[in-house]
């Protein structure tokens, strides 16, 4: 006869989740050809919450949920707090679970000792461990080869310690997102060491890169973190555009200390030629500031020269713990020229967004929507501009095939100085199709309406390809308003 007792403490054992979190808005149109991310649901991790919530995480009280423990045999000592289970035993927290044979453990210390291994899942999270040991009091604990899946991560290790707010591979691991498991992967990061910050970063310690097998490069640190943001840095990125020709860029990254690296991004073009990009990032779990010498490129191929350019921000917050909203900001100034245009550009702006609506259970009908604020000074011609911006997206996902969307943007377009990064519209109105072929080919149509002109701006088709953990994406755009029509390719590693 199974039976069951409830525990209390906290089950923290799952390792980070590469969902990352929402993107924080840095600048740029807010308009998007590509519409809104299907797979990613776009709130923040817990741990980047207000600062209530960072007062509890130093110690405060908070409520936390039961754990729930099941098995064929329950056994517990009211007077020693001793407990063991054995048979199908299943230990349940929210939605995590963990899966075993055996465990043993007591209430007052906080220990758990599962000598014949287990399994923990949660959602997009799974791992495995031979032998195990957690308390749940000082949430520390040990793990013995331990292998699962988190998110796009596949790893595995051969020891891991836990502690409150970091998990460390300290006897080396190895981690991928290739799928593949007839030919070696595409992408296999291996380190001495790892540590895991949770739905933050993970920083690996003497690492070396293999792709198909063979070893590239080897990096003392490796830093990789969860916010959207960052750049993908293991292999380059090809590309044409009637505008550049064929395209070739390299994004590299030193880094200095977990929060300090250097970035070099290597750009040719055939049409345009050599244009890098040398600056220095500093990124902490809120704050984020670069300082570049970089020439930059926006979705229709505007170059821009930028000399002593830094931006300092602030990444997404929660306004309140009670409110589903978050606010992110930046500043932005350095010397920008394009074409014969010299101003000293200074920008700064906030941006608020709700956490995404779901309308039903299976979350395939939802609704994104943000408000913002930003302003523009030119010394150029000494012009200051204000503008509002507002977006919203609904998406529908109806199948495995088939997905769709509508989204609504409005941003001041006539009054920047330069073309790059100008909106193309006031008031845009879009509407994007896509079909799924397999899970390696969709083709995407997207018509974008100019609600102040009254009329179709522009009409896109998108054919994207899969090989493995490399896409290849082939756009053809109709800018009807302009009367230019043009060809866009890319081939990127997409997994990383």
């Amino acid at each position: 006869m199974k039976k069951q007792i409830l525990l209390a403490g906290l089950l923290t054992l799952s390792v980070a989740s590469t969902a990352s979190a929402a993107g924080y808005y840095d600048g740029g149109k807010i308009s998007d050809r590509q519409g809104p991310d299907f797979e990613v649901e776009e709130t923040l991790p817990a741990e980047q919450t207000s600062v209530k919530a960072a007062k509890e995480a130093k110690g405060e009280q908070k409520q936390v949920l039961p754990i729930i423990l099941y098995g064929d045999n329950v056994l517990y000592h009211k007077d020693t707090g001793d407990f063991s289970a054995t048979g199908n035993v299943r230990v349940l927290q929210g939605q995590q679970t963990l899966y075993t044979t055996k465990v043993e453990g007591n209430m007052q210390s906080g220990d758990v000792f599962l000598q014949n291994g287990g399994r923990l899942t949660e959602p997009d999270a799974q791992m495995t461990g031979e032998w195990l040991h957690y308390n749940f009091n000082n949430k520390t604990g040990e793990i013995k080869k331990i292998a699962g899946t988190s998110g796009k991560d596949i790893f595995k290790a051969g020891h891991a310690t836990i502690m409150p707010d970091v998990i460390t591979l300290d006897e080396g691991g190895q981690t991928t997102r290739c799928p593949a498991v007839k030919h070696d992967p595409c992408v296999l990061i291996t380190a001495k060491k790892v540590e895991i910050y949770p739905k933050k970063k993970i920083v690996a310690h003497d690492v070396k890169i293999f792709i198909k097998g063979k070893h590239i490069y080897s990096r003392d640190i490796w830093v990789n973190q969860m916010d959207g943001k960052q750049t993908q840095s293991i292999a380059p990125r090809l590309g044409y555009s009637d505008n550049d020709g064929l395209k070739l860029k390299f994004h590299y990254e030193y880094n200095f200390s977990e929060e300090l690296s250097a970035v070099g991004e290597f750009n040719y073009t055939d049409k345009n030629g050599y244009k890098p990009t040398y600056g220095l990032n500093y990124e902490t779990k809120n704050y984020y500031a670069k300082l570049q010498d970089s020439w930059s490129e926006d979705s229709d191929d505007n170059w821009i020269k930028k000399e002593s350019d830094i931006t300092v921000g602030l990444k997404n917050q929660r306004i309140s713990d009670s409110l589903p909203l978050s606010y992110s900001a930046y500043y932005n100034h350095g010397l920008w020229k394009e074409d014969a245009i010299r101003s000293w550009h200074t920008e700064y702006g906030i941006r608020v967004k709700h956490d995404r609506i779901y309308f039903d259970q299976d979350k395939s009908f939802f609704l994104d929507f943000g408000v913002g604020a930003k302003q523009k000074k030119e010394s150029y011609d000494d012009s200051k501009t204000n503008t509002m911006t507002y977006n919203a997206s609904l998406g529908k996902k109806f199948d495995d095939r088939w997905n769709a969307w509508t989204s609504y943007y409005w941003e001041k377009s006539d009054a920047d100085l330069f073309k790059y990064n100008r909106p193309d519209m006031d008031e845009e109105l879009q509407n994007g199709l896509t079909y799924k072929f397999d899970k390696n080919n969709s083709l995407t149509f997207v018509n974008r309406y100019d609600l102040g002109n009254g009329d179709v701006y522009e009409q896109d088709w998108r054919y994207i390809h899969n090989f493995c953990c490399f896409q290849i994406e082939i756009e053809y755009r109709d800018k009807k308003a302009e009367g230019d029509k043009s060809w866009h390719i890319k081939y990127d590693l997409v997994r990383w």
